[in-house]
């Protein structure tokens, strides 16, 4: 094999090691990042707030936050689609999933403040903090 080949190869098995490596970010621009604790002072304190999980529906069976409602990322594919959970530009919108190495939350969020929502709530550790954490969830 020549130098090209080996080249050649050396990328092809590398790419989907880096692809699976990525992590979703931790801040997203126009997002408000927050933590567990975050989360349940959101909760608490933020009249309106619309609680989005978006996971597949195994995973939201298994438990969820109290009142999230299950709007995977890939099923939002255009700004009506997310309108009929999230009303106005301006109702508080938190986005969730399986953590960092998930990133569907990232991108619901995206999209979100890509139409134009304005307060954009960003749960990046997602379950994985709120299991560890031992927090409460909802079975289905």
């Amino acid at each position: 094999m020549n130098l090209i080949g080996k080249l050649f190869l050396v990328l092809v098995l590398a790419l989907p090691g880096a692809a699976i490596a990525a992590d979703a970010p931790m801040e997203i621009k126009g997002a408000t990042t927050v933590d567990a604790k975050g989360v349940i002072a959101l909760v608490e304190t933020t009249k309106g707030l619309v609680i989005l999980d978006n996971r597949h529906e195994a995973d939201y069976a298994a438990g969820h936050i109290e009142g999230a409602l299950r709007l995977l990322d890939d099923d939002i594919t255009d700004e009506a689609v997310l309108a009929k959970v999230v009303p106005t530009k301006d109702t508080p919108a938190l986005f969730y999933c399986n953590g960092l190495k998930c990133g569907r939350a990232t991108k619901a969020a995206v999209k979100a403040i890509g139409w134009g929502y304005t307060k954009v709530f960003y749960y990046a550790k997602g379950m994985e903090e709120w299991r560890a954490e031992g927090l409460p969830l909802v079975a289905k």
